[in-house]
């Protein structure tokens, strides 16, 4: 796992900001900070979905922090979420990556919206950004994070899961599946 130092920068600053005018808010912050980093130094390992998607939300709870009214977040979660264990800290930087070229690049911010669910044979996990509307230099990033989400969802389920990008409907969508009984 690796956690961008601009992340990290960006969330003390933020912290340092909000320390004096809203202390409880920094103090959740510097917690939400705490797990992330626990989870990262933690090493490669499976977690429940449940597990994986708590992480993801601490981290947008922090760019929420960060953005403000700019960052539209949206769950669509059923009540009871797939039992199925993920590669730690893999949802969370396809959540990252949705802030990063959808909603950061973009004066007036954007949506994430993210979902799960699950067929009869597999979990699905969906992260969808909306796409700046304003031009913005191209950039594909290095991928890192996305080839290594792909990489270890593959390794878990010895090929049989996948990670899937691609545009559409004017929105960014990252389809992460995982074959029930992994």
């Amino acid at each position: 796992a690796r956690i961008r130092p601009h992340f990290l920068f960006n969330t003390l600053n933020t912290g340092a900001a909000l320390v004096h005018q809203r202390p409880g808010e920094t103090e959740r912050l510097l917690l939400d900070l705490a797990d992330l980093f626990r989870a990262a130094l933690a090493g490669p390992r499976e977690i429940p979905l449940a597990e994986e998607l708590a992480l993801a939300r601490r981290y947008l709870e922090i760019e929420s922090l960060r953005f403000g009214d700019r960052l539209r977040v949206d769950w669509r979660l059923p009540e009871a979420l797939p039992r199925v264990n993920v590669p730690a800290l893999s949802i969370q930087p396809l959540v990252e990556n949705a802030i990063r070229h959808g909603v950061e690049p973009s004066s007036s911010g954007g949506d994430v919206h993210i979902e799960a669910g699950q067929t009869t044979d597999a979990a699905w996990i969906v992260i969808r950004n909306s796409l700046p509307t304003s031009p913005v230099r191209p950039t594909t990033g290095h991928q890192v994070g996305l080839n290594s989400v792909r990489a270890r969802v593959q390794a878990m389920t010895e090929g049989r899961g996948s990670v899937e990008t691609r545009v559409a409907e004017g929105h960014y969508l990252a389809l992460v599946t995982i074959p029930l009984g992994t």
